[in-house]
C-alpha cells in the first residue's frame, strides 16, 4: 500500500514543526502517512498569497495530490494552493477568515470555491475566525466541514487534544479513500456545523 503525503502547513512566521502540527503528523502514524513540514516563507504575506502558493509548490512532487493541513495562516495558504493545484483534501485549524477589524473577502472567496473534501476545526471563542462569518460560508459549500470545539480559542488550548484527533479522524478517512476528491464529505445537516 502506497503512503500517502500529508502537508503541514504553520501559522504565520511560525516554525515549520509548530508543536501542534507534530502532534497531528505523530498521530497519523508513519505506516499509512508520510508527513512533510515545508514551512513557509516569512515576512509579510504577498499579494493573494502568490508566493507562498510558489514556494509550496516548489517544496511538493508535481503529480502529488496532498492532503494539506494548514494551522492558522497556514490554511489561507492551503485554500490558495488547493484552488490551483491538485490536492486530496484539506484541514484548516483555526481559520483566521475574519480577525477583528480586518475584512479578508479572499479567504471567504477561497472557502466558496474550493473544490476538495475541507475540514474546518473551530473554537467557538476563535476571535480571528468567529462562527458567525463562518457557519454562512460553510452553508453554501458542500464541500466543507466545520467542527466547533466548545470553549476553544484561536490556539485550541486545553482543547488542542481534540482538535488534533479530529484533525487524524478525517484524515485517516481520507488516507482509506482513494479518488476522495472527486466528490463531498459525508452527508450532514444543513450549515455543515457540528460541536464537538
Amino acid at each position: 500500500m502506497r503512503k500517502r503525503l500529508v502537508v503541514l502547513l504553520p501559522g504565520f512566521n511560525g516554525d515549520a514543526r509548530q508543536p501542534l502540527l507534530v502532534r497531528v503528523g505523530q498521530a497519523l502514524g508513519a505506516r499509512h502517512f508520510t508527513c512533510r513540514f515545508p514551512g513557509l516563507p516569512g515576512g509579510r504575506p504577498s499579494p493573494g498569497l502568490g508566493d507562498e502558493v510558489a514556494f509550496l509548490a516548489k517544496k511538493l512532487p508535481p503529480r502529488a495530490a496532498p492532503i494539506l493541513v494548514g494551522r492558522s495562516f497556514g490554511g489561507r495558504v492551503a485554500l490558495r494552493y488547493a484552488n490551483v493545484k491538485r490536492v486530496s483534501a484539506v484541514v484548516l485549524l483555526g481559520f483566521p477568515v475574519r480577525p477583528a477589524g480586518r475584512v479578508r473577502p479572499d479567504d471567504e472567496a477561497a472557502l466558496l470555491t474550493v473544490r476538495v473534501p475541507t475540514l474546518i476545526v473551530q473554537g467557538d471563542a476563535d476571535e480571528k475566525g468567529p462562527l458567525d462569518v463562518l457557519a454562512p460560508i460553510v452553508a453554501r459549500n458542500p464541500w466543507l466541514t466545520l467542527l466547533v470545539l466548545a470553549g476553544a480559542g484561536h490556539s485550541f488550548g486545553r482543547h488542542e487534544a481534540r482538535a488534533v484527533s479530529l484533525a487524524r479522524v478525517f484524515i485517516a478517512a481520507r488516507g482509506r479513500r482513494a479518488g476522495s476528491s472527486t466528490r463531498p464529505g459525508r452527508a450532514r445537516r444543513p450549515g455543515g456545523r457540528a460541536r464537538t
